[in-house]
């Protein structure tokens, strides 16, 4: 199932189209996926503009990436109407030349060498003389809708097929659990060329090929509607599901843009509880109207009329229901309470922009209430959603309105939030030649003599240098006298007294010991002395050693 959202991204982007002979509306939803994949194309005038020659639709499903599914839908039409066989009216070759020639035209191209990705393709060529042509590569599909019944105008490409299966296995491949080497659920795709590297067999044969099955079809004035899609409506909504849901809609009066949102949202998974990945897949739908000479509101009038009455397929009035109730319920009420929780953060960010701009601080609550955040533009300046915020005019002359902006700020925060203030700190805007003349002209306070407080101060500090002195030299006199009081109790083993002299950061005076010596050497340690090769004396009385073990002996 690949990796998934934890919300799904149901926005939906839709286009719609009209001609002469055909109106169409295509829409397209992100759903639980990480990233967006599928791509389309409808050309309404596909020789040089011209709507009444033949009209190109498609829908490209990508995998692993969304970049061979964009180039195919900018280039596989492109290609068909330079194809020999397409000017000489075989669309039916030209439809798998193109197909072959742009999965060639990817490979030599450098920016997709590398590129892991490829797409399903199925593509309808509906020609001038009401003559459809259907090329699919992939498990897209494409449908007619004839009096209400489903005619299918492509086949799946599954590995499960046994006409795939051999040819996968032929060319080296294999099948596990129901994939392409055990990677893929599908058997034919443009791009995909990490499965096209055997170079003995043509493209065609190779594990996974562009080469499309191709259905001709004749249109009828009994033809309703085509629908074409990818996987991500098909795993949902069998074929025929799929017509009785677009032909009730339109008997109820919705567009052709409607009914293919309200599909998407149909079709859309509640959760990722599933495990298969039903409904969390992209979603494509492309719904094609064969009016038939008819305008668009006459033919929506005959859809309606036929439904009505019953005319070919009874088409249920009850839409399938996909998921269980509960897991509906479940998904629509965390729906709720996320689009509640956005309104509130919204209606938050709205008060407190609107709170903070009645303060002075405009450029802060247009910080807050943005929802781009901050971005610089070289020569704007830095702007926010709502403008500009600083460098976007010159600043060389400053007014008085900032500096009563900034006073103002500065109150609110001392106020508002208790934060304190600091009424007598000097003005921030001074300038510093104001502080300098403040300092040179300046009238110091003198004494008797003419000097300044500043003289005093330095005296008064000496002053306080030399108490200092005299208090340290009293406690050394102190610590001096403490020997002799202390020895004539050598056993005391009372703690040291405290000196009484303050002590004004010195170190401390080191701990006195029981006999009053605090400098006491320490004692003596044993000393080895050697005696060398002589023999012992006791060696020497007991015989131990003659003349032949004499270490001095030479």
């Amino acid at each position: 199932m690949g990796q998934t959202l934890s919300s799904p991204a149901t926005w939906k982007s839709t286009e719609s189209g009209a001609s002469a002979r055909f109106a169409y509306a295509v829409t397209e939803m992100q759903g639980w996926r990480i990233t967006m994949e599928d791509a389309h194309a409808a050309v309404l005038g596909l020789d040089d503009g011209d709507e009444s020659g033949n009209t190109f639709f498609a829908v490209y499903d990508g995998h692993g990436g969304g970049t061979v599914a964009k180039f195919a839908s900018q280039n596989v039409h492109a290609r068909l109407v330079k194809e020999e066989a397409y000017k000489k009216k075989d669309y039916e070759e030209a439809l798998r030349r193109a197909f072959l020639g742009t999965d060639e035209d990817l490979l030599a191209d450098p920016a997709h060498v590398r590129d892991p990705s490829g797409c399903t393709a199925v593509a309808a060529l509906i020609t001038g003389d009401n003559k459809i042509y259907v090329a699919n590569a992939g498990d897209s599909r494409s449908v007619v809708s004839c009096k209400g019944v489903v005619e299918p105008l492509s086949y799946d490409h599954k590995p499960t097929n046994e006409i795939e299966r051999s040819r996968i296995t032929a060319a080296g491949g294999y099948i596990e659990y129901g994939r392409v080497n055990g990677n893929l659920a599908l058997s034919r795709a443009i791009g995909d060329f990490e499965f096209k590297k055997n170079y003995n067999v043509t493209p065609e044969k190779q594990v996974i090929t562009a080469n499309p099955d191709v259905k001709a079809y004749d249109l009828t004035d009994e033809d309703e509607f085509v629908v074409i899609a990818c996987d991500g409506i098909w795993d949902c909504l069998t074929s025929q599901q799929v017509v009785d849901f677009v032909r009730f809609q339109v008997s109820e009066g919705k567009d052709l843009q409607e009914i293919g949102e309200m599909m998407c949202d149909h079709c859309l998974a509640p959760d990722t509880s599933s495990g298969a990945g039903i409904g969390c897949d992209n979603m494509t739908v492309l719904i094609i109207a064969l009016l038939n000479g008819r305008t668009k509101e006459e033919w929506t009038a005959w859809i309606t009329d036929r439904v009505k009455n019953g005319y070919g397929y009874n088409t249920p009035t009850v839409l399938p229901q996909l998921y269980a109730q509960s897991r509906i319920m479940s998904f629509r009420a965390r729906r709720e309470a996320q689009e509640a929780r956005e309104r509130s953060r919204q209606d938050g960010d709205d008060s407190a922009s609107s709170f903070l701009a009645g303060t002075g601080l405009g450029p802060f609550a247009r910080v807050l209430g943005s929802a781009g955040g901050i971005s610089y533009s070289p020569g704007t300046g830095i702007l926010s959603d709502s403008g500009a915020l600083m460098f976007g005019s010159d600043d060389s002359e400053e007014d008085d309105d900032s500096d009563e902006e900034v006073r103002s700020s500065r109150s609110f925060f001392t106020d508002q939030l208790g934060l304190g203030g600091r009424g007598d700190s000097p003005d921030p805007t001074e300038s510093l030649k104001a502080k300098l003349d403040a300092f040179e002209h300046a009238d110091d306070e003198t004494d008797d003599d003419g000097d300044s407080h500043m003289v005093d101060a330095l005296e008064e500090q000496e002053t306080e240098e030399r108490e200092e002195d005299v208090d340290l030299a009293s406690a050394a006199a102190q610590r001096g006298s403490t020997p002799s009081a202390t020895a004539s109790a050598p056993n005391s083993s009372a703690p040291a007294s405290k000196p009484s002299g303050p002590t004004q950061g010195e170190a401390p005076p080191p701990p006195q010991l029981p006999n009053g010596d605090a400098n006491t050497e320490p004692p003596k340690q044993l000393t080895s002395n050697p005696g060398g090769d002589a023999a012992s004396p006791a060696a020497k009385v007991d015989g131990l050693m003659d003349k032949s073990e004499d270490p001095t002996r030479a």
